[in-house]
């Protein structure tokens, strides 16, 4: 089962990639690698770190467990109750946090991109008023996939990211010559309403419905339990984030564009292999330890963090001498491939770590234990950030030594910790 959906994962997922190859290829033209597509990058930093603080609440690694309940028979029962009050609870204080965030923004800027232009904050600021929807409409996508794969429904969730990209591609062509950084904005709002339709499509074989009836505030209360930690995982992970930008943009212009592209280059490679494992895993490895299963969860994670974990090492082997001309390929020559290629080897150094890392907090999450995560996630993050303020005098190389620490220390602690969970 989890072979099979893994491949059909993959296979769009390298669609996917496709898509956002051609993404990426058309902003370096269109756009360029400058200060007008550091803003457009540093516009998402503020509306990720806002999905971010709920992605525990809206994400598979959280939800499925969760909706997850049998009964003395072995049969689920009222998922459909606890995805409804799930539904509502998000909505609810996500729009109240959007509208917060709209009216303050201007107010601390500056702090997220202290290496912009005045005129290039004032773009920043617009464009991130106009991107607040996006994490509303994702949000609410990603708890429909939720539901989808509890009853193994992948397919729209595969096909949906597909929609994502040609909308902001739509926006590249067709809107960036007349509204500028808005119209690629606009392109990501199109693109995200698109995903939402087509994710929406898995509910039709089910008999699916949200009624305020269905809203129970027991459901909430447990779901903040079991999340919370979570929660404040992905803060963390925001946060970091955001610290990498803002130190990225007292580089000089092009810098923190150039560091997403070489990112975006190892991210593609483990969003087709990576996420597709561990997407397909979850609700393998969550029914097995609901069921007590607890060594056949052992072998799968092993099994499997170990498969990533090598089959990383040969991609990156493979990639690091072809660097330039993958590059090239990609994105074209914009006068910063140079750049690129360095950014790209530290993203390679991390990868193997990186994918490891990401199925141990799979396992973590299919046996409801999010607080591992989070210890292990703010360990590696305040290291990881000391290493770069430590080393800051080296400009890029200070990033490169971030990322790479991060990644090393995330999937040792994890490996630790997830050792002693059972052991110990």
């Amino acid at each position: 089962m989890i072979l099979r959906n893994s491949i059909l994962l993959a296979f769009f997922s390298i669609l996917s990639v496709l898509l956002g190859i051609l993404r990426d290829r058309l902003l370096a033209t269109f756009v360029g690698v400058g200060p007008m597509l550091d803003v457009y990058n540093a516009s998402f930093r503020i509306p990720d770190l806002l999905y971010g603080m709920f992605l525990a609440f809206i994400t598979a690694g959280t939800v499925v467990p969760f909706l997850t309940r049998e009964n003395k028979d072995g049969k689920i029962v009222e998922s459909e109750k606890r995805f409804t009050s799930l539904l509502f609870f998000f909505t609810c204080i996500m729009l109240v946090l959007i509208i917060g965030v709209i009216f303050t923004i201007p107010m601390y800027a500056h702090l997220i991109v202290p290496g912009f232009s005045q005129d290039q904050i004032h773009e920043f600021i617009f464009a991130t008023k106009l991107l607040m929807v996006q994490p509303l409409i994702l949000g609410i996508s990603s708890l429909i996939s939720c539901f989808a794969q509890l009853k193994d429904e992948f397919l729209y969730y595969a096909i949906a990211p597909l929609g994502y990209s040609l909308g902001i591609i739509f926006g590249i062509i067709f809107l960036y010559n007349d509204f500028g950084v808005e119209g690629l904005i606009y392109g990501v709002l199109i693109g995200a309403v698109v995903s939402l339709c087509i994710q929406a499509l898995s509910l039709r074989k089910h008999r699916f419905s949200i009624r305020g009836y269905n809203v129970s505030f027991s459901y909430i209360k447990e779901l903040v339990r079991f999340a919370f930690p979570r929660s404040f995982t992905n803060i963390i992970s925001q946060l970091r984030v955001v610290f990498f930008t803002a130190f990225a943009t007292t580089l000089g212009a092009g810098v923190l564009s150039s560091f997403l592209f070489a990112q975006r280059i190892t991210d593609a490679i483990a969003q087709i292999i990576s996420q597709s494992v561990t997407t397909a895993s979850l609700p393998i490895l969550s029914r097995e330890h609901e069921e007590g299963k607890i060594k056949e969860h052992e072998v799968l994670v092993y099994k499997y963090t170990f498969l990533l974990f090598v089959t990383a090492i040969v991609i990156a082997c493979l990639v690091y001498p072809m660097r330039h001309t993958i590059i090239a390929i990609l994105y074209g020559y914009t006068g910063a491939n140079n750049l690129i290629a360095t950014f790209l080897i530290g993203f390679l150094v991390a990868l193997p770590f990186s994918m490891a890392s990401s199925y141990l907090s799979i396992g973590f999450y299919s046996m409801k234990n999010t607080s591992k995560v989070f210890l292990g996630n703010i360990i590696s993050t305040i290291f990881s950030i000391a290493v770069c303020i430590y080393y800051r005098d080296l400009g890029i190389i200070a990033l490169l030594y971030g990322i790479i620490s991060y990644s090393i220390i995330s999937a040792l602690l994890y490996g630790i910790l997830y050792k002693r969970s059972h052991f110990v």
